[in-house]
């Protein structure tokens, strides 16, 4: 007679994670689980109290998952805060559902709720933006929001096949995103004025 394997609740996020990098959110089921697990849906059951349950620990798998590729993905010559813009965009070029779960849908975070975590993992990005910027605490969240919104909607874009960008272009945006921020954090009165016209 084969042993029986015991359905873990990691085992359920692993198959969860997949699906949802395939296919995206509304593809999960407790039957689609079920059949990629090759048990029945009892085991499901016995590990969430129920969908919103197992969906709300996918979404911090997902999150996690997204802040390694973030730090992962750094390389030798471009500052590192630069590097965050340029994998976060990469991520929505390469994880298409899983970018689109994050910040796309229902369970997505807003900019304000995204730059406000206290996670080592959004500590990590505040250190790298202290590094390149030079701001006081305080001025910190509202440049990085400023710049999220900014490379948010490049990966946006990016992740809905609206646009191609070449790396080299997106380096491009995002340097003269923040050169342009840096300018008018020091100097706030620096702001050009559209010209009535005739």
């Amino acid at each position: 007679m084969p042993t029986q394997i015991k359905i873990s609740k990691e085992m359920i996020l692993d198959a969860a994670f997949e699906i949802v990098r395939k296919d995206g959110m509304e593809k999960l089921s407790n039957r689609e689980l079920a059949t990629r697990l090759k048990c029945s849906i009892r085991p499901i059951y016995y590990q969430f109290e129920n969908v919103e349950d197992m969906q709300k620990e996918l979404y911090k798998k997902i999150e996690k998952y997204f802040y390694k590729f973030l730090m992962d993905h750094m390389v030798e010559g471009i500052p590192q805060y630069k590097q965050i813009g340029i994998n976060y965009i990469k991520f929505a070029k390469k994880e298409k559902k899983l970018f689109q779960t994050l910040f796309m849908s229902e369970f997505g975070l807003t900019p304000n709720a995204f730059v406000s975590k206290d996670g080592e993992d959004y500590k990590e990005i505040e250190k790298l933006i202290k590094i390149s910027t030079n701001l006081d605490a305080d001025d910190i969240k509202d440049f990085h929001t400023k710049m999220w919104i900014f490379c948010h909607g490049i990966a946006t874009l990016v992740a809905n096949n609206t646009v191609y960008l070449s790396d080299k272009q997106i380096e491009q945006l995002l340097s003269y995103e923040f050169q342009a921020l840096m300018l008018l954090e020091e100097e706030p009165n620096n702001k050009w004025v559209l010209k009535e016209t005739e």
